[in-house]
């Protein structure tokens, strides 16, 4: 059989995944350490969640929230009460609402724009109620946030190896030891060897059937399968929230997916949300008191789940953003947001293409796949230095768990706070560790290489697609995830998948860490015996059960066998 060839690396600190925290991650630990590697499964200048723009980042900017008599601890408590409903990391959400303000500094000390001239408050922020019950969320030019990022990262000396899927972790007597990754270029192994190892790969965004039908037709990155959770669950890291999942998910633009939902967020100040009788459901964000509602961010009655699917299943639908109040400048704000907010210049595009206008005509809405998103917060637990329980491996970001709705602020704080651990580590770390744990993807990518005749990935896809959206969605139940478990695993021991090329094996790759993924998620789902919000809905279990499972339900592999810990925040 052959074997791919291997390329070796080594460094300090592995930072995997070039997303928002992985590049915060490596440009922090560039400057705490002279060797440090990023690598990326694409091109860090347009990967991750915000690839092609974020315009929103939430944080405590004490010059606006102190006058208006919001303290750091209120946030902090409305966070906990309001959007985690109790079910959080405390101590990791203080620190990212703390140093959130710091991490949007460092930004615009690398080149983004946050302040406008426009500004009335303290600082020249444009701030917007959005996430919390405080206007406390930043607009801003954050449309190529992620090529600014990189360029930090690059002048702090930080190698980049792109182009290349990390998808195993090397051990060494219970230590990380480092990586192993596919080329998706090159179609070799490359076998990186470190001190300590900082994970941020992000979600596994292709686990569910889409709307469209169309496998890439996502409102996440597509290309996030989970690789780095998949990586971490094989060699012993405990998974908490695994069962959590949005159904459906958010509300996005009908056969054009992308960020913005109902009116709010993007869409401010002038989007208005209406049903299909033209009557107001969703009111502009500072009309909301007039609907007899106390803002509370995303807990807010009008713009909850649960209100627009009444009003579809009540023969009220469809469901609409109306874009046409407003004047000029609240227009010119709008557009000026969406166009920084992820494929919002694309859409804006389309628009203009088709000769569609916010004034003239209405967007309709409707829910988008489920999401492992950030209210699930799915992912590894973390302690204060965001260590799991590996020594010297580290998650941040959307890779960690428990921390529901941190997204921007999150990814920044946990990187950088991720790199100060992790630079710390490895200076304890003698020379660099000869770990093992490469055989399994080795041997996997040589398998397809043998193979002449075989099945596709585009199968594989479709199926664990068809496998997890029929027994892990509406009609969730144990019997149903036991024979999800038996249809994943029947995939895994026939597949015979085989690639002509380093494109098709790296899809190829990630069908094996889809497969790993969907396994944790149904596994958690028949240990977690209750329904909780629209996050976890079991039809034998249909009431929620705080007195056992008021906890983050943690799954790990021990000596080949599944073990499961409660975790009470």
């Amino acid at each position: 059989m052959k074997y791919p060839e291997t390329v070796e690396h080594s460094c300090d600190v592995l930072v995997v995944g070039g997303g928002l925290a992985g590049c915060m991650a490596a440009i922090r630990a560039g400057e705490l350490s002279e060797d440090v590697i990023l690598v990326d499964k694409s091109n860090p200048e347009r990967s991750g969640c915000a690839a092609t723009g974020i315009d929103h980042i939430w944080g405590y900017f004490p010059e606006v929230q102190q006058a208006e008599g919001i303290s750091l601890d209120d946030m902090v408590a409305d966070h906990i009460d309001n959007i985690a409903k109790g079910l959080i990391n405390r101590e990791m959400i203080y620190y990212i609402t703390k140093t959130s303000l710091n991490r949007i500094l460092d930004l615009e000390r690398f080149g983004a724009k946050i302040r406008y001239e426009d500004s009335t408050l303290p600082g020249r922020f444009r701030l917007q109620y959005q996430v919390h019950a405080c206007r406390n969320t930043l607009h801003f030019d954050g449309r190529d946030v992620k090529r600014i990022l990189t360029n930090a990262v690059r002048k702090q000396g930080v190698k980049i190896v792109d182009r290349v899927m990390a998808s195993d972790l090397l051990l060494h007597d219970g230590q990380i030891a480092g990586a192993v990754g596919y080329g998706t270029r090159d179609g070799k192994l490359h076998l990186f060897r470190a001190k300590a190892v900082i994970m941020a790969c992000g979600r596994p965004n292709r686990l569910y059937r889409t709307p469209s039908g169309l496998v890439f037709n996502h409102r996440m990155p597509p290309t996030l399968t989970g690789d780095g959770k998949a990586a971490m669950f094989r060699v012993g890291v405990e998974m908490i929230n695994m069962e959590f999942v949005s159904i459906p998910g958010r509300w996005s633009s009908k056969n054009f997916v992308r960020g913005g939902g109902l009116p709010g967020g993007s869409y401010q100040p002038p989007g208005v949300g209406l049903n299909g009788l033209d009557e107001v459901i969703r009111p502009r964000n500072h009309d909301v008191i007039d609907y007899g509602e106390t803002w509370k961010g995303t807990s807010t009655k009008v713009t909850s789940w649960a209100r627009l699917m009444a009003e579809l299943r009540a023969g009220r639908g469809p469901i609409y953003a109306d874009m046409s109040w407003g004047s000029e400048e609240d227009q010119e704000y709008m557009r000026w947001a969406i166009s920084h907010e992820g494929t919002g210049t694309a859409f804006l595009d389309v628009m203009e293409h088709y000769g569609l206008d916010f004034r003239l005509h209405k967007i309709e809405l409707f829910p988008i796949e489920p999401e492992h998103s950030a209210f699930c917060a799915s992912g590894p637990i973390v302690d204060e230095s965001c260590q799991t329980n590996i020594p010297g491996l580290y998650a941040a970001g959307d890779e960690a768990g428990g921390i529901p709705q941190s997204v921007v602020p999150g990814a920044l704080t946990m990187g950088y706070l991720s790199a100060e651990s992790a630079a710390a580590f490895a200076k304890k770390v003698g020379r660099i560790p000869e770990g093992k744990g490469e055989e399994q993807l080795r041997e996997f990518c040589a398998e397809i290489v043998a193979r002449k005749r075989g099945d596709s990935w585009e199968e594989a896809q479709l199926t664990i697609n068809n496998i997890m959206s029929d027994y892990n969605l509406e009609l969730k139940s144990e019997t149903m995830c036991r024979r999800g478990l038996e249809c994943l695993d029947y995939v895994k021991r026939t597949m015979r998948l085989v690639a002509a090329n380093p494109h098709e094996m790296t899809h190829c790759v990630e069908m094996r860490n889809l497969i790993e993924c969907g396994e944790i998620v149904l596994r958690s789902t028949i240990e977690r015996k209750e329904s909780r919000y629209n996050l976890l809905q079991r039809l034998d279990y249909p009431e929620r059960d705080d007195e056992n499972f008021f906890c983050f339900l943690g799954q790990r592999m021990e000596n080949g066998r599944i073990v499961f810990d409660k975790h009470y925040p």
